[in-house]
């Protein structure tokens, strides 16, 4: 999601909201140069690599039985970080920057807890919590642990595109897939009719024949289920056809979304680049400025040297009049056409 200056420019009272407002600016990254910021972001990716790897390792009997103190203590820890995360986020959610939204004191902070990123840390520490007061699953819940992982895409720029393309293109992959469903339906329900006499227990509801159409449309196809008359053939043939563009059309929307959104990215990385050079010179502060921006947008050095050169190879054939194409003096131009 693309980040707009809506700085509030609001002066802490005392010593309770400057602690606040300095917790907002550590965990949202107010500003990209603060060591602090830093040092606790990568800390929170290591911590959550680590419960990542745990979980994995726990899955191994030899090694659970021989740490497993080492693995309790360690997910009592992890738990108490991540709830003390989460707790200082809502707390200091009326203080983000970048979210005005969210300046009222109740309704701003229920409006963060209702965000995919609180939702997230929220089922992070879950399984703990419901393992320790209500006693259950203890196997769905050493499972869910691994959703842990999904924490990390607050640190990755990427996976931040990822998820602004999503909300883009919502509609449109609703849409796509909304048509999906509709063709996987229709093949169920004609390949239950065609199909349900001669195969009553593989065809024998609609439903049943859902995971056929399914794993047909979608090309997996693992042969535990074939249409056997000439109908249910028909059927099978026309659905894997109609499935081979369905099922790429999300990824061919996605693909579009991503291009779009590069696009702007690189726009918005251009106009910044003509406002920093409206003096004819970059000085030191607005390439650093230049240089948040680019690790920002995520963009590769070599976009941005490219824009770079671009914009001021614009601004030289403006400043001297030459033309942009044929690189001849416009006055002379001018005269030839006259």
């Amino acid at each position: 999601m693309e980040r707009e200056d809506t700085r509030r420019e609001d002066v802490p009272k005392n010593a309770y909201e400057r602690t606040r407002k300095r917790t907002a600016e550590v965990l949202y990254a107010v500003n990209d140069g603060d060591r602090l910021t830093h040092i606790v972001d990568i800390a929170l990716i290591c911590l959550i690599s680590l419960n990542v790897l745990a979980v994995v390792l726990e899955s191994v009997e030899s090694i659970k039985s021989n740490f497993e103190t080492f693995f309790y203590v360690f997910e009592i820890f992890s738990v108490s970080i991540f709830t003390i995360e989460y707790l200082a986020r809502v707390w200091s959610a009326i203080d983000n920057p970048w979210r005005p939204d969210h300046a009222h004191p109740v309704r701003g902070r229920v409006r963060y807890m209702l965000t995919w990123f609180a939702i997230i840390d929220v089922v992070a520490i879950a399984p703990f919590y419901l393992s320790m007061f209500f006693g259950a699953d203890l196997r769905i819940l050493r499972a869910l642990r691994l959703l842990r992982i999904f924490k990390l895409t607050r640190y990755s720029s990427a996976m931040t595109l990822l998820l602004q393309v999503f909300r883009e293109e919502a509609r449109t992959i609703g849409a796509a897939m909304f048509v999906s469903m509709l063709m996987m339906f229709v093949g169920a329900t004609l390949a239950f009719v065609f199909e349900h006499e001669a195969q009553p227990e593989k065809f024998s509801s609609i439903p049943a024949a859902m995971y056929w159409a399914i794993i047909t449309m979608t090309t997996v196809g693992y042969g535990d289920i074939v249409p056997i008359t000439i109908y249910g053939k028909i059927v099978s043939a026309f659905i894997g056809i109609v499935g081979l563009g369905m099922v790429a059309l999300p990824a061919g929307i996605l693909a579009s979304g991503f291009n779009n959104a590069l696009h702007r990215r690189r726009v918005m990385l251009e106009e910044s680049i003509e406002n920093a050079m409206e003096d004819g010179v970059i000085d030191d502060a607005e390439q650093k400025d230049l240089d948040k921006l680019v690790r920002h947008l995520n963009l590769n050095k070599v976009d941005a040297n490219a824009i770079m050169k671009a914009v001021q190879h614009q601004k030289t054939i403006a400043e001297h009049g030459v033309c942009p194409h044929c690189h001849m003096p416009l006055e002379q131009i001018v005269d030839d056409d006259d």
